[in-house]
């Protein structure tokens, strides 16, 4: 019997369907088309109800291909944020992880997440789901109409088995902000200091509870993209480094218990325990900055513009030294800046008169992205990182890229073992929901 899961990533959205008796797997990648245009170059934003039909017919077309579906489980974009009114319908777009409406300056200096962070003491980005409403509110831009705010994979959910009202687990919420994430909630003095009303906010349920039915399907509450692809991708928890690189790049070690480490983000795991997460907000998309230089490059001097897959190929096609010599290119890929220091911007320093070929820079790019990923697993308290000697890499912008998992090997100082999936989040999704399917036969 198949269990499907589905992943609302911010590029693309995949669907997996696996029996675990077989081993069978079957899936399905649409592109995540649906970007609405804006005036404003700060906004991302993105159509929420083309999201629900895409993953409808992804589900649709997943039961016409499986003999029967035990269930389904979510996953998608975390921090992005929606309105809905009484009837739990859409009535905004999904303000998205990159939205950057919370940098804009709002009093005294401070932007918006500034403010958010010293009046709630919660760390606030933007992009936050609740820096993002925070805006929305001090520039009467909520919908009338909103009745409560959610995450689109919590959207998503409650349309697909009815729901009025979205329900919303803690992997989520924590990821909206100002979550109190011992206790699993909300936290009522931050929401206070930031004018928020705890009504508009979704109800925060156990992992593992049961949404409703989707035509006779149980549908699970979903979870978030960052622990979703740690679960389809990691088997020994205790031991790992798990890193990703798709648009954007992350660091996940596991804890069995609560840490705080200063310049990480402790999640809330499914099923038990945290992650320590270290965020970058380029990755992957690092390196298509890149090949959109080389193409434009290639232009300029031939008048046709090579393919992305072309380039692509060359690129991570580039041989990565043996040995530790050093060309004397540095990268540093900062170039959206970081989630606490937004300002910040990338550089490509040590240029010599003999050092500056293109090779080099694709290597330096790698390396950038790399050191980046490795500056977080620094910052692991000494008592997280002990064992730590398994590094296991998912996402495409490692699976599709030779120099860049050389590049993680030898910064990291130990091999790199890609997860035996694709699609890890949705896969992950899948595995998570079929656990709560045995522990729940009456719901069957």
């Amino acid at each position: 019997m198949y269990s499907i899961g589905i992943d609302i990533g911010t590029s693309t959205i995949c669907g997996v369907a696996y029996d675990p008796d077989t081993k069978e797997r079957i899936t399905i990648v649409r592109e995540n088309d649906t970007a609405q245009p804006s005036v404003h170059p700060w906004e991302k934003a993105q159509d929420a109800d083309k999201i629900l039909e895409i993953v409808t017919d992804t589900i649709r077309e997943l039961r016409e291909r499986c003999t029967e579906v035990r269930c389904v489980g979510l996953s998608g974009q975390m921090h992005g944020v929606l309105y809905v009114d009484r009837r739990g319908m859409a009535v905004s777009p999904l303000y998205t992880w990159q939205d950057g409406r919370g940098n804009l300056p709002y009093a005294e200096g401070e932007s918006y997440a500034d403010f958010m962070t010293r009046v709630t003491r919660y760390p606030s980005a933007t992009g936050f789901g609740l820096v993002t409403h925070f805006y929305n509110l001090r520039n009467r831009a909520v919908p009338a109409s909103a009745h409560k705010l959610c995450t689109v994979m919590d959207y998503v959910a409650a349309r697909l088995c009815g729901l009025a009202s979205p329900l919303t687990d803690a992997s989520n919420a924590a990821a909206m902000g100002l979550f109190d994430k011992k206790e699993l909630r909300f936290d009522e003095r931050a929401l206070n200091a930031a004018g928020i009303d705890r009504e508009t906010l979704p109800e925060v349920v156990p992992s593992g509870t049961l949404v409703g039915l989707c035509e006779g399907v149980p549908v699970y509450v979903p979870i978030g993209d960052n622990q979703a692809a740690f679960l389809g991708s990691v088997s020994d928890p205790g031991r790992s480094i798990h890193v990703t690189v798709g648009t954007s790049g992350q660091i996940s070690v596991h804890s069995d218990r609560y840490i705080e480490a200063e310049g990480l983000d402790t999640r809330p795991l499914p099923g038990g325990g945290y992650i320590l997460v270290g965020a970058s907000l380029c990755g992957g998309m690092s390196f298509a900055m890149l090949k959109d230089f080389f193409a434009r490059a290639v232009t300029l001097f031939t008048g046709e513009r090579p393919s992305d897959e072309e380039l692509y190929r060359v690129m991570s096609g580039i041989p990565y030294p043996a040995d530790d010599a050093e060309d004397g290119l540095r990268v540093e890929t900062l170039f959206a800046g970081t989630r606490l220091q937004p300002e910040r911007r990338g550089s490509v320093t040590g240029v010599s008169l003999s050092n500056l070929t293109p090779e080099n820079l694709i290597r330096g790019f790698a390396e950038g992205i790399s050191q980046e990923l490795y500056d977080f697993y620094r910052l692991l308290p000494e008592q997280v990182r002990r064992d730590k000697t398994l590094l296991i890499g998912s996402g495409n912008g490692i699976k599709k890229n030779a120099l860049l998992r050389a590049a993680l090997e030898r910064r990291f100082g130990c091999p790199l073992r890609l997860s035996d999936v694709e699609e890890e989040a949705a896969f992950g999704a899948c595995v998570y929901a079929t656990r709560q399917a045995e522990r729940q036969p009456a719901n069957h």
